[in-house]
């Protein structure tokens, strides 16, 4: 492993690679040397398994899911150059983001810009970031909505987060925040949605006149979409930052953390509690400590 690892640090210095992205690269690598030599991985094919206990090792190290990223990304480059194949999407194996650099919540002024935008230019992605604020949905989740996955009790609105469209595979209820005006626009949407015609199509399936077809909007589009209305607006738009906010806002009106990791649908509370360190002052945080 050592002389293939040289024989790469070879490769990199003769195309010219500047020192200090090798540094980098070597650094990097070390986890996956150290890993090699710890768990025997058949031939020279890393499978899905092999890779989801890597993460699982890298994880046990502490490292930020940004540096896991990275590490992820140089070993495939390494292996597939040292003549092994790498199995898998580290996209779709890996997706986890670190909440404490991530968690970035609109402010209110923003959100009123971008709702009375979208209002009046563009009503599909109105509703959807009505939806992903008002709920505090992931990009995927929300645009894996039917109509009948909303419920009311004693006056609350709540979605249904189905095992099979949420990210960790387990059911949740999750609130509408939103009020006023934007709720009831939002209700309204939902309820036209819900007839025999509709009720089987994703919430944001849509008639595209410019294109003459049916169209539901994929994660990737909206990704897309929210990209070029950042660069309208000059306001920073991703579709996580609604969940954020919606986060954010729940954590302003003194609710409990172990609620707040229920309706956001986190995987265990700590993930919860980053972002109260992150958008609490310091005072609030010797209160968490008890907890």
């Amino acid at each position: 492993m050592e002389e293939r690892l040289e024989e790469f640090i070879r490769k990199l210095k003769n195309r010219h690679y500047n020192s200090k992205t090798i540094e980098t690269y070597q650094n990097l690598l070390k986890h996956f040397v150290s890993f090699y030599e710890k768990h025997i991985i058949a031939g020279n094919t890393v499978r899905e398994r092999d890779i989801e206990r890597f993460i699982q090792y890298l994880k046990n190290k502490n490292l930020k899911s940004t540096t896991i990223k990275a590490v992820l990304r140089i070993s495939k480059k390494f292996v597939e150059f040292t003549g092994g194949r790498w199995e898998g999407s580290i996209r779709e194996i890996y997706r986890e983001r670190d909440t404490v650099e991530s968690a970035n919540p609109f402010s209110e002024l923003e959100l009123r810009q971008i709702f009375a935008y979208l209002q009046d230019n563009n009503k599909i992605y109105y509703y959807l970031s009505l939806t992903l604020y008002g709920f505090g949905l992931r990009i995927s989740e929300a645009l894996s909505l039917k109509p009948g996955d909303f419920i009311e009790t004693n006056g609350k609105i709540f979605v249904k987060v189905r095992p099979e469209i949420s990210k960790f595979n387990k059911d949740r209820l999750s609130p509408l925040i939103l009020k006023d005006k934007y709720r009831e626009d939002l209700i309204d949407f939902i309820a036209t949605r819900n007839n025999k015609k509709l009720k089987e199509y994703p919430l944001f399936t849509y008639y595209n006149d410019i294109q003459k077809r049916i169209i539901t909007i994929k994660p990737k589009t909206a990704e897309i979409y929210y990209h070029r209305l950042s660069k309208e607006l000059d306001i920073h738009i991703h579709p996580h930052r609604f969940r954020d906010s919606y986060i954010s806002y729940l954590i302003s009106k003194g609710i409990k953390p172990l609620t707040v990791s229920k309706w956001a649908g986190h995987s265990n509370i700590s993930t919860t509690l980053k972002f109260y360190a992150k958008l609490t002052t310091k005072d609030e945080m010797e209160e968490l400590e008890k907890v």
